[in-house]
């Protein structure tokens, strides 16, 4: 099977670069998936989970997962980039932090501060929430080594 450039860029790190069979990612349309000789594409990614298959795994229907927060994917000449602000193994989510940040950010919300504190207390809860769900659905799934 054909392949493709994968990287899964964070805000400050890089969290997955190789080569791909396929990636499929959250948008506000539902998911969209991507092999090699894709067609040029620019979408908006939704929070939510990604999976993804690298070229060179054992097993060809091996799937790696993150748990990605809002961003940008691009798709051209055969290159994948996912630009997210945080994207995380759903194995290493710690269950009770994330419980906390929760609680934390909806006391924020209660306090009813300004129009941006609001937002941005309503996106560390949308953040949270995913992230619950994400280590519930696959927290326990490994990642190949």
């Amino acid at each position: 099977m054909k392949s493709f450039d994968l990287k899964i860029l964070e805000a400050d790190s890089v969290f997955e670069k190789g080569e791909a069979l396929s990636i499929t990612v959250p948008t506000p349309d539902g998911e969209l998936c991507f092999m090699a000789d894709h067609e040029p594409t620019v979408c908006a990614v939704t929070e939510g989970l990604v999976h993804y298959t690298l070229a060179g795994d054992l097993e060809d229907d091996l799937l790696h997962y993150a748990t990605v927060s809002s961003g940008l994917m691009r798709f051209e000449n055969n290159e994948a980039l996912l630009l997210v602000e945080s994207a995380e193994d759903p194995v290493e989510i710690d269950a009770i932090r994330s419980k906390e940040a929760l609680k934390e950010a909806r006391d924020e919300l209660k306090l009813k501060q300004g129009r941006v504190e609001t937002q941005m207390a309503e996106a560390k809860i949308r953040r949270e929430l995913n992230r619950g769900d994400q280590k519930q659905k696959h927290g326990t799934i490994k990642k190949a080594e």
